[in-house]
This record gives C-alpha cells, structure tokens and sequence, in this order.
C-alpha cells in the first residue's frame, strides 16, 4: 500500500473540464477541485486530500474543507473539516481509513471537525477516541410530499416498489397543497436579491460575529460561484457523492418589516426533492413567521418533498403549519471536534445549517 499526500497547491494540475471524459475511481470530482483551489480560507499549502494506492490502483481517499473558527479570545483559528471519504469494498476492513484518518490528523496537527457522518465513517472516528461531542443541534425535518424511495430507495433495492407509493401517495395530496399558494404578504415586503446587495452585506457583517465560525459575503460569494453540483448533462464518473442533478437551485431573500422594524435574509437551496435553509439572519424576530411561510410555499410550488431545519425559532414556525405536513420527524446533528481544538472552541456558540460542507450540496 502506498499513500499519497497532497496539497492544494499540487492538486492544480489536475483541474479537467467536468464534462471531460474520467476513468477509475475519482477522488475528487471536477467541481469540487475547482472549489477548493478557490476557497478564501485556505492556503496553497493545506493538505486536502489523501489517497492509498495498491499495485498503482487508487482504492481509497480522504478529503477535507480548509475553513476557521473564532476561540474564546475572539482570534482566528485555522482548521479543517472531515469531508468525502471512501475505500472500495474489496479493501475494506483492512485500517485503511483509519490510516488516512491518522495521516490528516498529522498534517492538520488534529485541528479537525466533522459532522454529516455515515455510521461507517463514525465508527473509525469513535474508535480513535479523539473526536468528543462538540454540541448538539435539535432539528426537525418535514415532510410535505411522500419520498420514500430517495430516502430508502438505495438502502432496500425496492426503488421500484417505493417509487408507485410515493406517487399515489402525493397524486392523492396535489389538490391540497395547491391550496398553500396564498395572497402575497403585506405585512412584510419579500424580495429575491443577489450576493451583492449592500443591505444583505451589513447585515452579514453585524450578524455573523455571533457565529463560531463568521462566515462572511466573500465566503457566501464563494459557495454560490463554485457548487459542487451540476444540472449540467456530464459524462459518468466513479465518484461517491453527490457531483450532479436534476434541480439545483440557489434563492437568496430579504425580508423587511415596514416602519423600519428591521431586515432578515434567508438562503434556500433546492436539490431534487430536497429543499434546506443553509442561512438566515435577522434583526428583528417577527421575521420568522414570514420565513415559514415562505419555507412552505417554496416546498408546495417547487416540488419539493422534505426539509430539515435546526433553527430553533424558524422550526417552530415551520411546526405551525403541521396540517399541510405528512409527518414531522426529529433529525437531531450532532458536530464533533478533535481533543486538539475541544478547550479552545467558546460556549455558547450559534451554529447556522449551512456551516460545514453541506451547504455546497443542498
């Protein structure tokens, strides 16, 4: 076995159209490489991606997402977030992702996070015995349409099966969610804007010195121009997450409540049957209310068939509009850091949805 460290200086040389034709196992796909040379928080020497070679042939990898944190002096801390990680089913069982694991843990000195974990990848995380609870987020996920084979579709092998359930499950449904499509909303003023609104930058400016980690316009700007999902046609590669699909849609809103009572922003990401409120930031509370309204008119004209919120006053709006939902689950996170970083992390931290990677896939 042979593994291979590289920077993202190094990775440079890889960059290839992603329409391009790929053989092989892919470690990291096309966009993402793209991405990550543009990252704003990270530098040219930070070490993203590990991969193990046997007889020449790639048969593992593990990447990670440089980004920073605030500590409990208010500095700036550099770290890295656990990201793809993958080992072909003939080699596992065999250490080889707890050896990646090792090896980045080397070159970012343990300066690690992770969440959005496959039980696979939390086992090897758990047997280190390096990764404690960071916090616990509460969540509640929605369902406003039946989507039982995205869900378990691949799990089961009955696609098929769960596919003719969830259509005559939501034909039967349709006429009643056309009844959420109500009059517009005078009682606050909704508007799609662009990254480059200059409310929208203030209120950015003032709201995230509350977050751990701060992300600021120019990272917002970042995520936006450099996705890691296409609804472009591109030809298939053997990679292991998610690089393409039928909807992939970005909205960015603001809110203002007249008598200037304040503004708020909320960002939505449409991904297939998915929709996820990655940002939302406010001046004034009573925007919220108007948030959830939103939330379930987007879901109703866009097809969408679950979200998951974590925000702890946007999910009890959203959870006054129960009659419209098939059911509403709780979908708790949890966020782990490495021992190394533990004591440094501030208490009473405010984590947004989209803090992470997720944000990039909806």
């Amino acid at each position: 076995m042979e593994l291979k460290a590289y920077t993202l200086k190094e990775l440079e040389p890889r960059l290839t159209p992603v329409s391009s034709g790929i053989t092989g196992i892919v470690s990291i796909s096309p966009l993402r490489l793209v991405s990550y040379l543009n990252n704003p928080r990270a530098e040219k020497t930070d070490h993203v991606l590990f991969e193990m070679h046997h007889e020449g042939k790639l048969v593992a990898y593990r990447t990670l997402l440089p980004d920073c944190f605030y500590d409990r002096k208010g500095s700036k801390r550099r770290f890295a977030w656990l990201s793809g990680n993958y080992v072909s089913p003939e080699f596992r069982r065999k250490g080889i992702s707890t050896k990646l694991l090792q090896h980045a843990e080397a070159y970012w000195d343990g300066r690690l996070l992770y969440t959005n974990y496959a039980p696979d990848s939390k086992a090897v995380y758990d047997r280190t015995g390096q990764f404690p609870v960071l916090t616990r987020r509460e969540g509640k996920r929605f369902y406003l349409r039946a989507s039982s084979k995205e869900l378990l579709g691949k799990r089961t092998g009955f696609g098929n099966v769960l596919q003719k359930g969830d259509n005559l499950v939501n034909r039967i449904r349709e006429g009643k969610l056309q009844k959420i499509q109500s009059p517009e909303d005078r009682d606050c003023t909704i508007e799609k804007i662009t990254i480059q609104d200059n409310a929208l930058r203030s209120l950015v400016e003032k709201e995230q010195q509350k977050s751990l980690f701060r992300r600021d316009v120019d990272v917002f700007r970042w995520i936006l121009e450099y996705p890691w999902v296409t609804t472009d046609q591109v030809n298939p590669i053997d990679y292991h997450f998610s690089y393409e699909a039928k909807i992939f849609e970005n909205h960015l809103l603001k809110f203002t409540l007249p008598g200037n009572r304040g503004i708020g922003f909320m960002w939505l990401v449409i991904h297939n049957l998915r929709l996820s409120v990655p940002y939302t930031l406010t001046e004034n509370n009573d925007i919220f209310p108007h948030m959830a309204d939103v939330i379930l008119k987007t879901m109703a004209s866009s097809g969408c068939a679950y979200s998951t919120i974590r925000h702890p006053l946007l999910m009890e709006q959203l959870a006054g509009h129960r009659k419209w939902f098939l059911s509403i689950r709780n979908m708790p996170q949890l966020i782990f850091t490495h021992k190394n970083m533990a004591d440094l992390v501030p208490d009473n931290l405010e984590i947004q949805d989209g803090d992470g990677d997720v944000v990039f896939t909806g």
